[in-house]
Formats: structure tokens, C-alpha cells, sequence
């Protein structure tokens, strides 16, 4: 699913599943974003997907290949944080009543702004 230029993944499963994964999603028991050495703990994302870049000795993920490819780095966004603030003072919809509106939603990410 996509919402605007992120992309949107959702997993299903627990620990016997995915109890010995690490990657682009980080450890699975500790949450870390991890390196690929395994251990270098990375708390910036532009550094983690860079780390994690698709490296031309591994199996192609996708059926065509697109720029950028290895050793170019990814294509990096404007704001990689994205403009959080809301401007709710600018509104005449209280934030209780954002916030009622928003709990009802099955998928809050379908929101179009």
C-alpha cells in the first residue's frame, strides 16, 4: 500500500516466524536498526537504507531494474522526518475532535491530506 512516497508493509507472524530475522525492519527481538555486520546499531534512517541497499550479488527483488542502483546511494527525500506539526490553531475542528475522528478509522493511513 502506499501513502504519498512511503510504502506500507504489513507483517504477519511471531517470534517462530520471524524470531531470527534482521534487516531493513531492524532485530526482531530487540528492535535495533541494524547494520548488515549485524551488530552496528544505525539510528539514522537515510544511513540504514543506504546500508541496506539491494548490493548487485544479491537475488534481484524486483522484475525490472530502476535507477539508483548499487554503488549509486538511494534516492534521498527533501525532509526525510517529514513535515509533522500539525496546524490544528489554523482549523476550526478542535484536536479532541481529530482525535475522535481518527480513533474510528480501521486504516488511519488512508487519510488523504
Amino acid at each position: 500500500q502506499l501513502y504519498k512516497e512511503f510504502v506500507r508493509v504489513k507483517f504477519s507472524g511471531n517470534e517462530e516466524a520471524f524470531g531470527n530475522t534482521v534487516g531493513l525492519l531492524g532485530d526482531y527481538k530487540s528492535g535495533n536498526t541494524l547494520a548488515r555486520d549485524g551488530s552496528t546499531v544505525l539510528h539514522d534512517f537515510m544511513d540504514l537504507g543506504n546500508e541496506w541497499q539491494v548490493l548487485p550479488s544479491e537475488p534481484k527483488l524486483f522484475h525490472e531494474v530502476a535507477h539508483p542502483q548499487f554503488p549509486e546511494t538511494c534516492i534521498q527525500p527533501e525532509d526525510p522526518r517529514g513535515d509533522r506539526k500539525r496546524r490544528l490553531t489554523e482549523s476550526s475542528i478542535s484536536i479532541e475532535q481529530a482525535e475522535h475522528v481518527c480513533a474510528t478509522l480501521a486504516d488511519p493511513l488512508s487519510i488523504k491530506d
